[in-house]
């Protein structure tokens, strides 16, 4: 096995730990029946929220490692080979033998919203504090280290108390958020969205009233940066020195898959490009790059810093 603490790195990186899988996707044309066929478009991609992260992370000039586990099926090979080509490094991850490769499959409806998934991701159960324990150095090197909320609490848990690079964090889904409860003091930036806000607040989000004081209860949690997504009301930021509410930029969507996670990678490049920018503006660069995910028809849009800097100066016309 790789050394890990003797591996040569670059000066400023970002950490990525989470899943990767091959992710099986129907798009039907109109209105869907259901218990029934429906026409429409079938394909696959790679996908998992943490390779989604790092690929945008990659496609926005940041260098980023992701840290993860794949199998040696066929899927693995594709997983591997997509990674090579949209430069996300996997030197830190590990293909392990005899192993199914995460899948993930969804339907959406005729507007790109998901009406439903299946996961078999039990394979990132094997991203373990043993597993990370071997690349910590290399962890704690990073300017970032972003945590998918795919990882097994007890990892988290570990994570929190071992790493001190900055931690920043998706919530993935309201079943998954709560892995982070043990860890809610540790999080330099957290981005749930208004459901899984709700869960890990106790306060039930419906307005942006409502949301604010959720924030206040996370804050007081000891999340230094909240950013809670509410969909197509805006996003609100916030930390215990200011907070801002951002509306979405005007935006034809073609698929809905996806946004979130170029959101959150957003975020995180705003903070690495500029770790001192007001709250607002990482809302608006949030917003910027939301747009640009909703717009494609990809679950990684082509996004790049030109694109977002376009979708920002366009914003500001409009406005």
């Amino acid at each position: 096995m790789m050394n890990y603490s003797q591996a040569v790195s670059p000066d400023d990186y970002v950490v990525v730990i989470g899943g990767m899988n091959m992710d099986i996707f129907g798009m039907p044309s109109d209105k869907v029946v259901d218990r029934d066929s429906n026409p429409g478009i079938v394909g696959m991609s790679v996908g998992g929220v943490g390779q989604n992260i790092a690929q945008n992370l990659a496609h926005l000039e940041v260098p980023t490692y992701l840290i993860t586990v794949y199998g040696d099926d066929y899927n693995g090979q594709l997983l591997k080979t997509s990674c090579e080509n949209n430069h996300i490094h996997l030197d830190y991850a590990e293909q392990l033998a005899h192993q199914r490769s995460s899948t993930y499959m969804y339907i959406t409806d005729e507007t790109g919203d998901m009406l439903v998934g299946v996961n078999d991701m039990d394979i990132c159960k094997q991203i373990t504090p043993e597993f990370l324990k071997q690349r910590l150095d290399f962890i704690n090197d990073a300017t970032i280290c972003l945590l998918d909320a795919n990882l097994d609490p007890s990892t988290l848990n570990w994570i929190g108390a071992h790493v001190t690079a900055p931690l920043f964090g998706d919530t993935v889904s309201t079943i998954k958020a709560p892995h982070f409860d043990g860890i809610l003091d540790k999080m330099t930036v957290l981005k749930p969205n208004a459901l899984e806000a709700s869960l890990l607040s106790g306060v039930k989000i419906t307005d942006l009233n409502t949301a604010k004081r959720a924030a206040e209860v996370l804050l007081d949690k000891g999340i230094a940066n909240i950013f809670i997504s509410m969909g197509a009301q805006g996003i609100l930021c916030a930390n215990k020195d200011d907070m801002a509410f951002v509306k979405p930029f005007k935006t034809t969507i073609v698929n809905a898959n996806g946004a979130g996670d170029c959101g959150m990678a957003a975020i995180t490049w705003s903070y690495f490009d500029e770790p001192d920018r007001p709250l607002h503006e990482i809302g608006r660069i949030a917003q910027a790059a939301s747009s640009i995910a909703l717009e494609s028809d990809k679950s990684v849009p082509d996004i790049t810093p030109k694109l977002v800097q376009q979708k920002l100066m366009s914003d500001t016309i409009a406005n």
